[in-house]
């Protein structure tokens, strides 16, 4: 190659990475590990790309999936090389705004987020690409604000606010507001009912 056909062809790289950086997001990749490296105008973002086997795609996940040097996300598909593996985001000043690992383009495992000062905004647990298990919010100052329980995505079970010095609680089964579950088995609570009631009768004779 002559030095002119060199220097074009180093133009062109230079030409294309402004345009690139100009449009707010540059993509690079590491075909060895599957790393890809995305700059948005107030982010970073490193996920890897590994090779997943043929998936069955259910229509109710979100799946995220890297093309044209962008990463996305779309219900119940995708077009192009599904995230698996590590993910995380970073703040332009360095420091971690989101960590987290997909498998097969769906969410896993434990999820965090921070705010750019590095308090802990966010906690959550997924499987599968839906949220399953505890999960917590965190304060301005990084005191825990709500925490709760999903299942299947949805909330289940006791779910704790804190505003000031006061505690809201509410319970949940399948993501709808429900009263103080009883923890006494069915049956003993039966035989309690019926012997108050028999006592009210009782005392009325």
């Amino acid at each position: 190659m002559s030095k002119l056909n060199k220097r074009i062809s180093l133009l062109v790289m230079v030409l294309t990475l402004i345009v690139n950086l100009a449009m707010g997001q540059y993509s690079t990749k590491d075909f060895l590990t599957h790393k890809v490296i995305v700059n948005h105008d107030d982010y970073t973002v490193v996920a890897y790309v590994r090779p997943t086997n043929k998936i069955y795609v259910e229509s109710d996940r979100l799946y995220y999936w890297f093309s044209t040097n962008l990463i996305k996300s779309t219900q119940g598909g995708y077009s192009g090389k599904l995230l698996n593996g590590r993910y995380q985001e970073f703040f332009l000043n360095k420091s971690m705004k989101e960590w987290g690992a997909f498998s097969a383009g769906l969410k896993t495992g434990k999820w965090k987020s921070w705010d750019e000062a590095g308090k802990l905004k966010e906690e959550y647990y997924w499987d599968s690409g839906k949220k399953n298990g505890i999960y917590s919010k965190y304060d301005s100052v990084g005191k825990v604000a709500e925490k709760g329980k999903y299942r299947n995505d949805l909330l289940n079970g006791k779910q704790t606010v804190f505003i000031g010095d006061s505690t809201q609680i509410t319970y949940f089964k399948k993501g709808k507001v429900i009263e103080k579950p009883h923890f006494m088995p069915k049956f003993i609570r039966n035989i309690f009912s019926k012997n108050s009631l028999k006592n009210t009768v009782s005392q009325i004779q």
